[in-house]
């Protein structure tokens, strides 16, 4: 188990040296959110707005470190080394990445937890966030593997967060995954739960096949 956290700690240690002042984006993300929620006004009409922060704010960022991560794989001069190591490392990496956002998560709903009251957030919005959360790193993921280009890929996932923000979701032609007002029992939330679902299934499936399709060249 130390040997483990050991490896842990010495991966987060070789991921800021390689991406050196961007590694901390999703941090200063973080921050932020927690500034917008600790310093907007109290007032129980417009306090389900905090919780869209969290959605359109801090978990769109949980894509970041391990898109740049992956990224590293299409260096020119650097793939037919870091393939290898990068497709046995993906679980790991993945799942370090996941638990230091699910770690920011429940600091950002204590918060909303101590400021209002637990009626704020339900169960139905904390399995929301962290599907979510795996919706954005394995969107993150699939675009990486298919485009090869991390501008590109950013690109994308910012406009769809953008688009969706600004139009509540009720706009565009695609899957909208967002909850812009709170949950009630009805016929549309487990629809839109069961697409975010299928959404995170897919992405996975993507994102495994062509790892270990970049695995599988020919040196």
């Amino acid at each position: 188990m130390k040997h483990f956290i050991e490896n842990i700690f010495l991966s987060f240690r070789f991921d800021m040296k390689t991406m050196g002042v961007i590694f901390f984006v999703p941090v200063v993300m973080f921050a932020f959110s927690l500034s917008i929620i600790v310093l907007a006004p109290g007032i129980v009409d417009d306090r389900y707005n905090n919780i869209v922060v969290i959605q359109g704010l801090f978990i769109p960022f949980s894509c970041w470190w391990i898109l740049y991560r992956l990224s590293e794989m299409y260096e020119e001069g650097a793939q037919e080394t870091l393939v290898p190591y990068y497709s046995k490392r993906f679980p790991v990496d993945f799942f370090r990445y996941f638990f230091l956002h699910v770690i920011g998560l429940a600091v950002l709903c204590s918060i909303l937890i101590i400021k209002y009251d637990a009626s704020i957030l339900t169960g139905i919005n904390v399995l929301h966030f962290i599907i979510l959360t795996l919706f954005y790193m394995l969107l993150g993921t699939s675009l990486i593997v298919l485009i090869k280009n991390v501008e590109i890929s950013l690109t994308i996932i910012m406009i769809y967060t953008v688009l969706e923000v600004i139009t509540q979701g009720d706009y565009m032609p695609w899957p909208h995954v967002f909850l812009f007002d709170p949950p009630i029992n009805g016929p549309f939330l487990p629809i839109k739960l069961s697409v975010l679902g299928v959404a995170v299934i897919v992405l996975m499936v993507v994102t495994l096949i062509f790892i270990r399709r970049a695995d599988k060249k020919p040196k």
